[in-house]
């Protein structure tokens, strides 16, 4: 294994300068000025707030990260080839670093987005040979990736392997970092492991319902409740922090007893922290679910709509046929969701839990994510190959010169992460 890590990198590896194409003609962009060229004794550039949108271009070549400025709409710039790595499938950022997951490559690439016309590094992390890096997460203010080949979760910047359960999938971190859980679709049952980020231990295991096949996770805001969404059962399990033991819906609901029942086929789960919600899109059943995080266990018994509501999609204003994500502004006023048949985003106002628009994007949108000023929207359209903007002020589309501006990726979009 190779040397890891912030601090390992001046010892030994080499890093490759690599200065971006900055994009700023006509209409479409806000100008960019390039500042002088900068020492040493400079001190460090301000960093870009971006959208990080990661492509594949098959799953044996080298993808490509497209970087978006969410203060103006602009192409800061798109790393290829060496720069990124093959099948590129998940993205987090840290200490003003991002860091990109390379499925077919066993390593992590990191990187930081600087002022314009500062010149960009970035690092391969080598892991071992096998790992299938899948997810990455941060907690206590360390890098974790989940090695779904390996049956470990690891902490990039120690070099430290930790044992988990077989197939981690998806990773979870408290916001305080305290704690980490491991998604682990290939336990029979499946299980979640808890570990503790300060140390780098794994201190707990909890089993999942038998078949669940969980396929992604999401956390509260005050990092008491963490849910797990079970695709095989069509299912949400949701663990109490605190004892780190399963919370039980209540008498009423109609699933097990373990579980909040979702649409059939449920692919991904997001939380938003204003109305203390997970939502969760069911291609399958086209359907989405509303979990209220703010209601106790009487209250579900007594009213389990209350609890969980499930909204079909396939009548107007949606006409929805395959809902696969979904997003919500961070004020808490409306929700998103991408469908990625019906090439379209449809907008809920979640005062009434009434579908209220839909939005038309580019082909086959497979992600979406929206900025933490509830200013845009981003859809990752695999089938055209670009990234559709969305404008909230009034939920349409961003205006370009000849239509809607989509911002090209150079390869088959998959997945949007925000980042400071």
């Amino acid at each position: 294994m190779s040397l890891k890590g912030r601090g390992a990198k001046a010892a030994a590896l080499v890093v490759v300068g690599l200065t971006l194409v900055w994009t700023g003609c006509g209409d479409l962009y806000r100008p960019v000025a390039n500042p002088l060229p900068c020492t040493l004794s400079c001190g460090d550039p301000e960093r870009v707030a971006h959208a990080l949108v990661l492509s594949t271009n098959g799953s044996a070549s080298q993808g490509t990260a497209v970087i978006i400025d969410v203060s103006g709409d602009t192409m800061v710039g798109s790393l290829t080839g060496d720069y990124v790595g093959r099948n590129p499938v998940n993205a987090v950022a840290n200490g003003g670093f991002d860091y990109v997951a390379n499925l077919a490559d066993d390593n992590v690439v990191d990187f930081t987005v600087p002022a314009a016309g500062i010149p960009l590094t970035t690092n391969k992390i080598s892991l071992n040979a096998g790992a299938m890096p899948v997810f990455l997460a941060v907690g206590g203010g360390k890098v974790f990736v989940a090695e779904s080949g390996l049956a470990t979760v690891e902490d990039i910047g120690n070099s430290q392997s930790i044992p988990v359960g077989n197939t981690p999938v998806a990773l979870v971190a408290t916001p305080d970092g305290t704690q980490l859980y491991a998604v682990n679709q290939g336990d029979n049952p499946p299980t979640v492991s808890v570990i503790f980020p300060s140390t780098d231990q794994n201190v707990a295991t909890l089993k999942l319902p038998a078949g669940a096949k969980p396929v992604w996770g999401a956390v509260s805001a005050d990092g008491t409740r963490v849910a797990i969404l079970n695709q095989g059962t069509n299912s949400v399990t949701v663990i109490d922090t605190v004892a780190d033991a399963v919370i039980p819906p209540g008498a009423g609901s109609p699933c097990t007893q373990d579980t909040f029942c979702v649409g059939a086929g449920p692919n991904y789960i997001y939380y938003e922290g204003t109305s203390n919600r997970f939502y969760v899109t069911s291609p399958a059943d086209n359907s989405l679910t509303i979990i209220n995080n703010g209601v106790d266990a009487y209250q579900c018994a007594a009213t389990p709509s209350m609890c969980v509501q499930t909204i079909s999609m396939a009548g107007p204003p949606c006409n929805g046929q395959h809902p696969v994500s979904v997003t919500a502004l961070a004020d808490g006023s409306r929700a998103y969701v991408a469908d990625d048949v019906t090439n379209s985003v449809c907008v809920m106002q979640t005062s009434n839990n009434a579908f209220s628009k839909s939005i038309p994007v580019g082909t086959a949108p497979v992600f979406i994510a929206s900025d933490p000023n509830s200013i845009r929207v981003y859809t990752a359209n695999s089938g055209s190959g670009n990234v559709s903007l969305i404008e909230t002020v009034d939920d349409m589309p961003v205006a370009g010169s000849n239509g809607p501006l989509t911002i090209s990726t150079g390869g088959t979009p998959t997945f949007i992460a925000i980042t400071p």
